[in-house]
């Protein structure tokens, strides 16, 4: 066997170091992201939650969830004196409830806050346009986030990168959706399909992808060109807080 020289082996060493500081350089850089937590809502946004009430929610209403539309009160906790916590009961009595926004929306960027409790799934959603789910759930630790993970657009697409964190800590959601264009017979046209751009604690996860599918348990929610934006109860005591939505000029449609 031929032995290295000593003048060998300190050139390869130096380069090895070398290669290790770029490469250890070009990870950090990956995996930096612009954090938006603590963002306060720019001119002109309509301020959905600052922990001053829930004058813009009202208990949602469709199919099994209220199908009778006749809750009245929101149930959910005023908490910390900034966020909203789920809960699951009024008067001491079981209660299932979604919120909904009683202003609705067409396009927009969303900035949401939330976070999961120390127990359970964490399970929740945000469902924006006509019922297209943002899926929330403790899946911080998977290597390759599916369909039903956090982040994903439920039962649609997974998220391009596991952006999510555990328990206890805030998150963020800045979501940008640009409506579909909905033809004179109520359905949106061949080339108008609804888009979403969406970054999950300051990591883009889906790049204005077309939402040309929809196959969760609310495909069926009527396809209009406004809506609510609805945040989810699915068992778990998740928090919201700092929540607004700045309003887009759709483009106009295609006349070719």
């Amino acid at each position: 066997m031929k032995m290295i020289s000593r003048s060998m082996f300190v050139r390869l060493f130096l380069l090895s170091g070398i290669l290790m500081a770029a490469t250890g350089t070009a990870v950090s850089a990956d995996n930096t992201s612009t954090s938006t937590l603590g963002q306060e809502p720019p001119a002109g946004a309509v301020v959905l939650f600052d922990g001053s009430g829930f004058d813009a929610w009202k208990p949602f209403s469709w199919q099994w969830i209220n199908p009778k539309d006749d809750q009245q009160e929101v149930q959910w906790k005023m908490v910390d004196g900034d966020a909203m916590e789920i809960a699951f009961e009024i008067d001491g009595k079981r209660r299932k409830q979604f919120l909904c926004t009683k202003q609705t929306f067409g396009s927009y960027r969303l900035h949401l806050e939330f976070q999961l409790p120390e127990e359970g799934s964490g399970n929740s959603g945000i469902f924006f346009g006509p019922l297209y789910e943002l899926q929330i759930l403790h899946s911080a630790n998977k290597e390759h986030p599916g369909l039903g993970d956090c982040g994903a657009i439920y039962q649609i697409r997974a998220p391009d990168v596991n952006a999510a964190l555990g328990p206890g800590e805030w998150q963020t959601v800045d979501l940008e959706y640009q409506a579909a264009e909905i033809g004179k017979n109520g359905f949106m046209t061949e080339n108008g399909a609804a888009r979403v751009t969406v970054r999950l604690n300051g990591k883009l996860i889906h790049d204005d992808f077309k939402l040309s599918l929809r196959r969760n348990k609310y495909a069926a929610f009527p396809e209009e060109p406004t809506s609510p934006i609805v945040l989810q109860e699915h068992g778990s005591k998740v928090r919201f807080r700092n929540i607004w939505v700045v309003e887009k000029t759709s483009p106009p449609a295609n006349t070719k």
